[in-house]
């Protein structure tokens, strides 16, 4: 479980007859996400290739035929790496880093012949046997959808799912020269599509126990995807298309992004709102809970005049009425102590925008401005 704790001040300023206010404008962040601790460079490939023994010389009767072309396009090898070349196949991922799919194909049909290669992912949600939903309703973070389009003679890199939630990268293309043991019309291309997964990008911790074996999806909780490669078939029946699929994960991050700035006026006696709701950003991709607790409100210049943290009310969020702060707990606007609402299927920022506060000011409260120290608490389930 990841627990961080957001702490900022805020000024409520209760008047008799001054008007001066001081205003503190919170904005602390906190975040959590796994490290990068590797760092390697894999600006190129290497290609080892084995010869075909010699045949034998042809005894009686015909001797061999031509070698036959594949009709069908061939994935040679694929990885999910880091910028640096490190392989995240079966393992996880941070948000808001950059990572790459790398492909190498071959088609013996002639490059032009490659019209899609497709690559889709979605978070399983605890089920292998989801399929990516291909509607989009899901949420942009939880779906994504990468393709490269070759049906014009210009290649192009596309992003079709999501919007804003995940970030398309740079596109390269190399023409590898084709081993002497292939047919002369032999064309092979590596490739790598990057992007960048949002802060909301969902958590995947996977089943504890990831499966190493390649082109296998049977890792629970994690982000399955599909490479598929179609070929329009001109030189053969029909089109054909060939696929491979694997698995990743994603480590879980929690942001309280910024608080806006609060001020309370009003007289003793007074029930006084503040003088605008305030907007709280955050970030999650993971189930989560958030609660404000506020201390003993002390007066600026007498120290020892001071006013309960139970006169102070607030709502937001999911928190519809007013609600005081007690001596014993916090107020929640979303989930509660031993509930979470669910990470936002959409945008890489959550923005609470109706948070509102009063103040009971008792009576005969000495003029002045009172500040306390509020605490924003974000808590996610892990």
């Amino acid at each position: 479980m990841v627990k961080r704790k957001i702490c900022t001040i805020f000024l409520l300023g209760l008047l008799l007859f001054t008007t001066g206010l001081i205003a503190v404008i919170p904005i602390v962040k906190i975040a959590n996400a796994g490290d990068i601790t590797s760092y390697y460079d894999s600006s190129s490939y290497l290609s080892i290739t084995t010869p075909i023994p010699e045949p034998e010389p042809p005894g009686p009767g015909p001797g061999p035929g031509p070698t036959v072309l594949e009709t069908k396009p061939i994935i040679n090898w694929y990885d999910f790496q880091t910028t640096r070349g490190t392989s995240k196949l079966n393992s996880q991922i941070d948000v808001n880093q950059k990572y790459k799919f790398c492909i190498s194909i071959r088609s013996d049909q002639g490059w032009d012949d490659i019209e899609y290669i497709d690559i889709i992912a979605w978070f399983d949600n605890g089920d292998d046997s989801t399929t990516y939903n291909n509607s989009g309703n899901l949420g942009g973070n939880l779906n994504m959808f990468l393709r490269y389009e070759n049906t014009t003679g210009t290649a192009k890199y596309l992003m079709l799912f999501p919007d804003d939630e995940v970030t398309k990268g740079s596109f390269t293309e190399t023409d590898v020269t084709v081993p002497d043991d292939y047919p002369n019309s032999t064309e092979c291309h590596n490739l790598t599509f990057s992007f960048i997964p949002g802060y909301q990008f969902r958590y995947a911790p996977g089943d504890g126990t990831w499966d190493n074996t390649t082109n296998t999806i049977d890792d629970i909780w994690s982000w399955n995807f599909k490479i598929s490669v179609t070929d329009s078939g001109e030189d053969a029946s029909e089109p054909s298309t060939v696929s491979i699929s694997d698995e990743f994960g994603v480590n879980s991050y929690t942001e309280i992004v910024s608080a806006g700035m609060l001020t309370i006026q009003g007289f003793p006696g007074e029930n006084a709102t503040a003088d605008s709701n305030i907007t709280i950003n955050t970030r999650s991709n993971v189930k989560y809970s958030l609660s404000i607790d506020v201390g003993t409100l002390s007066h600026k210049t007498h120290p020892t005049t001071n006013i309960s943290n139970q006169t102070i009310w607030v709502r937001g969020g999911n928190l519809e009425k007013f609600t005081n702060f007690t001596d014993m707990e916090p107020i929640y606007l979303y989930g509660s102590s031993t509930n979470y609402v669910d990470a936002d299927d959409n945008n890489t920022t959550k923005t609470t925008n109706n948070v509102d506060y009063r103040c009971n000011i008792p009576l005969a409260q000495l003029p002045g401005n009172y500040t306390a120290r509020a605490y924003y608490y974000m808590r996610t389930q892990t």
